[in-house]
């Protein structure tokens, strides 16, 4: 398992959602010992990918991750359809915004248009699916793919240590 910085990841998952862009699902959720944010987003063809991220300071989000295993049980795909909300990544090209904006097109039409996956402008989605917070699901499949991600958070905190997260205020 290849180990990305958060982007590279986010790039991998857009690309293998570009070759499948249906199917998907994420359970979110939190990672009190780590201080971080989350994400298992997976796909029956293409397998389980693993974001790990936190806010360096206001502006600026930083994370890992890797892709973990190649499929995710059925029982905890089953579950997700229970608890389920819609998700998706969200890619921009600000400069076509703005010029659909001067165009006098609303905000609101170039969202929908993103979740139609009808006309490119300025947002797509091209990973979409369907998410749970479920604090037993998140559980259940972290026990489940324990063993590999313990290198994705030894990293993480290694990182997470470099920028000062869990130093106390002085």
């Amino acid at each position: 398992m290849k180990i990305k910085n958060r982007n590279h990841i986010l790039n991998d998952i857009i690309k293998d959602g570009k070759k499948h862009p249906k199917g998907w699902n994420a359970v979110l959720g939190t990672d009190d010992k780590r201080l971080s944010r989350d994400y298992y987003l997976f796909h029956p063809k293409v397998g389980i990918y693993l974001l790990k991220e936190y806010n360096k300071n206001p502006f600026e989000i930083k994370g890992i991750g890797g892709k973990i295993g190649r499929h995710i049980d059925d029982d905890i795909e089953s579950r997700i359809q229970k608890h389920k909300e819609d998700f998706g990544i969200v890619q921009g090209d600000f400069q076509k915004i703005l010029k659909n904006l001067e165009k006098g097109i609303k905000p609101q039409t170039i969202f929908e248009s993103a979740l139609k996956g009808k006309k490119d402008m300025g947002l797509k989605m091209p990973v979409k699916g369907k998410a749970t917070s479920s604090r037993k699901i998140f559980d259940d499949i972290k026990l489940n793919t324990s063993k590999k991600q313990e290198k994705i958070d030894s990293k993480f905190e290694k990182e997470a240590h470099d920028d000062g997260l869990y130093k106390g205020y002085d």
